[in-house]
């Protein structure tokens, strides 16, 4: 009993001292994050999607250019023609010449994403620690977001979403989302340009 007892404590005591390091890395991360961009009223930069399906062999990359502004604004404009739209209230999608709009709050899954683009400039993951597990950790010159969600649309699809920041800029590189079927898709951020003027045009949606 007494053995039970103190393996017991000690799985506690590890368990608290796991969770200390965690939070002390996860206040860095915001910190630092803030303090390099806490002047960033947009970005515009080059991006390429990365689709991998689990079945077929081959990938399939998209390129386009991602638009940022402040306080959430967000396209992504494929060379192809396709664009993702979000806003705080709506989102719309252009996909093989046709265009679809809806409330952003009945695309629980987009929505997030949108709000975790948001946290990588304004440095506040509070919003994302209510909906996910967020694991932080600092590798050479990066630092390596991993988010788990909880509950929701967003859990019964995705297994997690990666995010990796470069930290001389604290500026994202990579986004991944990996999904519970085993697909994946990556976006690769380049080329970027800070509070540059971008067209408030650009984010209009047909409501």
């Amino acid at each position: 009993m007494r053995i039970k007892f103190r393996l017991a404590v000690i799985i506690l005591l590890a368990s608290i001292a796991s969770f200390a390091q965690d939070n002390n890395a996860m206040q860095a991360f915001e910190t630092d994050l803030r303090a390099k961009n806490k002047d960033v009223s947009s970005i515009k930069c080059q991006f390429v999607q990365t689709r991998e399906i689990s079945v077929l062999a081959n990938k399939v990359d998209k390129t386009g250019i991602f638009y940022f502004q402040q306080p959430g604004n967000i396209l992504l404009s494929y060379d192809d023609g396709d664009y993702t739209k979000i806003t705080e209230q709506f989102i719309e999608i252009k996909s093989r010449g046709k265009i679809s709009t809806t409330k952003a709050s009945s695309t629980p899954m987009l929505k997030n994403i949108s709000t975790v683009m948001s946290a990588c400039i304004n440095g506040d993951f509070s919003n994302i620690a209510k909906v996910f597990t967020i694991d932080t950790r600092e590798i050479e010159n990066e630092w390596i977001v991993t988010l788990i969600p909880q509950r929701g649309k967003t859990a019964s699809k995705i297994a997690n979403i990666v995010l990796e920041f470069e930290k001389e800029r604290m500026s994202l590189d990579k986004l991944i989302i990996k999904e519970k079927s085993g697909d994946s898709t990556t976006y690769t951020f380049s080329h970027k340009q800070f509070n540059i003027h971008i067209d408030n045009e650009l984010f209009d949606i047909r409501e």
